[in-house]
């Protein structure tokens, strides 16, 4: 088994930083697997339960910082890394701007006023040993543990159009600073200093607007949190007997399990639960994306979260602290966002190597220009190649977009597990469903009771529901309702009831065997032939045609060798199954149902829904065969159904999608959770994975084509053909505002709407 822990990595701040920190974290003993997001800044190792890596240790050995996270989620404060920045922080960011604008303007008169070039050197100075020393600490840091970063191209361009600078100075000093006109080493003077603190302004400033904009991409588990109530009214009972239930305001951390809560109108639900008293209409947009708000009465589930829009009501608190819906899908959403999707791959590949080979194209481009102009201008030109290249935008090309379609994904009730989940969504030729509680309500009802000969439809009835009150089946649960409204007497309370998924139940009741289920269980259990079922009568000898059955599910039932009888439940088709088929259809993907109900059951949904491909009275394992054989032709599966009986086929697909399961453990098995039980999920979380997977095309095409374009330009080389030359003060900005624009078009998934 495996754990998975989380770090806080300080430091990073390109792709080649994230491949190091990879590196040395994957080489400790007991990891089995790790992933370092650029855009969190975060770790996610997974290792053996037995070793603890000191992944600390390994961070701080490659020149970084890492600090570990806690795995739970405090609803209560604010996430550390969806905090806003302060304005100190913007500030201090900010500050070379001031002393930088003053060099640009003294640049210009440098040659006119005496001791201009003073001023120049002192400002150009008070910028780099300030606002710019991090540059060179972290390039120091880097080349220590013989690491190239970003910081190490901006620390040498930097420097080097510093000391161009500083060399030009001493040029003037020469000539003497009175004369300063009339030195041509005035106007290198002025743009090398230029160069210099515009690379810091500009890197500095870009790296800002960088951080806003990853924030905004993060800000999805900010929406998440402000939806926890942060106390709950909680009933509590006195001593006194004949005293009344009084009302205690709690932090919503010390509501306990079995507590009785009152929420009243216009209150957010604080926990998970069931509603004991008072009927009301609840919004809970937030989880499932459905505007309407959804009536609750007692027996029905709350999620702590939403929003009571109507009357007041009790209900008893069942999931509490980590257990909760909101909780849970905080974490998920967390470590979604945390995580890389495959796509990654070839960028983390070009990151390994593109800081040499910018190095070596610097260096050639120096050696170029000295042997066919000044040295100032060979400098200027290696300075301004070292400052346009990119590797951030390539870092944050993919999980920006990652991160802004987790956070989308949950406001509409669809959670993916990972990137990877993400990414294979994306791709899906064929989906198949589950029929009962994903294309149906799974609420069934017993329409029909169809005693056999001799036999009463109460004796029926008090049969089948004693066997069926021993599981949670819906199914049985059907059949004990009925049983209760038509005030059957059950039987004594059964010690053991066995289940067999997708065939029915058995047990031992007053020394025989008994069985409730389909007509395949009961030959399975070697009853030989039950008896005749096309014309049954009941013991009043009026007829009950099998045609009563066409079209529903059978449930028969048996006492030892004799057949008592036939219970006819019918499960109603939800309202969006047949707009959700039509949007798959719409998407080019196919669809088909996979049941373990009867073929004219099945048919008789799929029918209605338009799906031809049909797979009826099918155990769970024979489903996960459905989705292999799919498989084995080329076909990219994506199964849904409740992630129960369902999940040897979620396991066996592509994509399992588990529908309705938010918060059940399906959760944390399935790739992608359907928080509500609406089946257009699936076309809205195919559509966003698709247009995700497109945005992150996009962002890789531009961060491999700026640095095509924009290191030969600021070389210089080109300039033969016609092509612009970039100045280094311009290659810096360039550099910066290609990190923002990467991050802004993920933004663009914000505005993201499912089709209808």
């Amino acid at each position: 088994m495996t754990q998975t822990l989380r770090y806080r990595i300080e430091g990073m701040h390109c792709a080649a930083c994230v491949g190091r920190v990879e590196t040395a974290i994957g080489k400790l003993p007991g990891v089995a697997a790790v992933a370092v997001n650029l855009a969190t800044n975060e770790a996610r190792v997974q290792h053996d339960d037995d070793v603890l890596p000191d992944v600390v240790h390994a961070v701080e050995a490659v020149g970084y910082n890492a600090k570990e996270l806690p795995t739970t989620v405090d609803l209560t404060s604010g996430s550390e890394a969806q905090t806003p920045l302060s304005a100190f922080q913007v500030q201090e960011l900010l500050r070379p701007a001031t002393p930088a604008l003053t060099v640009v303007l003294l640049a210009y008169f440098v040659e006119s006023v005496p001791l201009a070039a003073v001023w120049l050197l002192l400002l150009a100075t008070l910028v780099l040993f300030t606002s710019g020393r991090e540059f060179f600490f972290n390039a120091v840091r880097s080349l220590r543990h013989a690491a190239l970063d970003m910081d190490v191209l901006v620390a040498l361009g930097t420097g080097a159009a510093y000391l161009a600078g500083v060399w030009s100075f001493l040029e003037l000093s020469k000539a003497g600073l009175s004369h300063v006109g009339h030195s041509a080493a005035s106007g290198q003077c002025g743009s090398d200093f230029t160069a210099a603190v515009l690379i810091v302004v500009f890197v500095r400033f870009g790296r800002t607007l960088e951080l806003r904009a990853r924030r905004k991409a993060s800000d999805a588990i900010g929406r998440l949190l402000k939806l926890q109530s942060p106390t709950a009214h909680v009933l509590r009972s006195s001593n006194d007997l004949l005293a009344q239930e009084s009302e205690v305001e709690l932090p919503v951390d010390q509501v306990a399990v079995s507590d009785i809560v009152l929420v009243r109108s216009g209150e957010r639900v604080p926990v998970d639960g069931i509603v004991l008293a008072g009927v009301t209409e609840i919004d809970e947009s937030s989880f499932t994306g459905e505007p309407l708000p959804v009536r609750k009465q007692p027996g029905d589930r709350v999620l702590g979260g939403s929003v009571n829009q109507s009357g007041s009501f009790r209900f008893r608190a069942e999931r509490v602290g980590d257990e909760m819906t909101l909780r849970r899908i905080v974490a998920l959403v967390r470590d979604a966002q945390g995580s890389k999707a495959p796509i990654a791959r070839l960028a983390d590949r070009v990151a390994g190597i593109f800081v040499p080979i910018v190095l070596a194209i610097s260096a050639m481009t120096l050696i170029w220009w000295l042997t066919h102009a000044d040295v100032h201008t060979a400098i200027s030109r290696a300075v301004a190649v070292l400052v346009v290249a990119c590797p951030c935008a390539l870092g944050l090309a993919t999980p920006t977009a990652v991160m802004v379609a987790m956070g989308k994904g949950a406001e509409f009730g669809v959670l993916f597990k990972d990137g990877a989940a993400l990414e294979r969504t994306a791709s899906l030729q064929i989906a198949l469903f589950d029929k009962t509680g994903t294309l149906t309500e799974g609420r069934p009802e017993i329409v029909e009771v169809l005693p056999s000969e001799g036999v009463s439809r109460t004796e029926l009835l008090r049969v089948a529901a004693t066997i069926a009150s021993g599981s949670i089946h819906p199914l049985a649960r059907a059949v004990v309702a009925l049983a209760k409204q038509e005030s059957v007497p059950l039987g004594a309370a059964l010690d053991h009831v066995h289940s067999e998924p997708g065939l029915g139940l058995q047990t031992e009741f007053d020394g025989e065997t008994i069985l409730l289920g389909s007509w395949r269980w009961l030959e399975l259990r070697r009853l030989g032939t039950p008896g005749r079922l096309d014309q049954p009568t009941n013991t009043d000898g009026q007829e009950c045609p099998s045609s009563k059955i066409l079209g529903r599910t059978p449930l028969f039932v048996a006492r030892g060798s004799q057949l008592l009888g036939v219970l006819a439940a019918e499960d109603r088709v939800r309202p969006t199954a047949s707009e959700a088929t039509l949007m798959l259809r719409t998407l080019h993907v196919d669809t088909g149902v996979v049941s373990g109900d009867r073929m004219a059951v099945v048919k008789s949904v799929a029918h209605r829904l338009g799906i031809t491909l049909i797979e009826a009275e099918r155990l769970p394992s024979e489903k996960a065969d459905v989705v292999r054989s799919l498989q084995a032709i080329g076909r990219r599966v994506g199964m849904i159904g409740d992630g129960v009986n369902d999940a040897p086929a979620l396991a066996s697909a592509d994509v399992g999608f588990a529908i309705g399961a938010g918060a059940d453990v399906a959760i944390e098995a399935a790739d992608v959770t359907l928080v509500g039980s609406d089946p257009r999920a699936v076309p809205h979380a195919i559509e966003l994975a698709r247009r995700t997977l497109r945005l992150i095309r996009q962002n890789l095409f531009f961060a491999f084509a700026y640095n095509v374009v924009s290191i030969p330009l600021a070389s210089g080389l080109l300039s033969e053909f016609g092509a612009i030359i970039l100045p280094p003060g311009f290659a810096a900005a360039a550099m910066s505002a290609s990190s923002v624009l990467v991050v802004t078009n993920s933004l663009r998934l914000r505005r993201f709407k499912p089709s209808s």
